[in-house]
């Protein structure tokens, strides 16, 4: 049995054929670190390593968008401001902003749609 589950930014829910990702986002906090090598040791693992922070998570995804969801993404885009994004398990969704994108084409191709990629970011 599939689930189908909606890919909604900033109120726009991406068609079917165009949803870049299917199923529940993991969340997760990536952590920062610094590695330093130890000058003159002779001996393995003799690393020190440094924990500087945690970051934001991002996605990257990759859709077959037609013209209305390629509009959208440069709307998100171009605003510079942080959108909300829906999940499938948190009905209120996360604020992100769409740190990348890059449209393929300035011409659709196959079945009219453009190849977008994108990068969102948590914030």
């Amino acid at each position: 049995m599939t689930t189908a589950y909606a890919f909604i930014l900033d109120g726009y829910t991406f068609p079917r054929a165009d949803v870049p990702a299917r199923g529940p986002i993991v969340y997760h906090q990536p952590q920062n670190w610094s590695e330093q090598d130890i000058v003159g040791s002779t001996t393995t693992g003799a690393t020190v390593l440094t924990f500087l922070g945690l970051k934001s998570q991002q996605w990257t995804y990759v859709s077959r968008a037609v013209t209305a969801t390629k509009d959208k993404l440069l709307a998100v885009y171009n605003a510079h401001i942080p959108v909300v994004m829906k999940t499938p398990q948190d009905g209120t969704g996360v604020n992100v902003v769409m740190t990348e994108l890059e449209i393929q084409y300035i011409e659709p191709i196959e079945d009219g749609k453009f190849l977008c990629t994108f990068t969102l970011m948590r914030r």
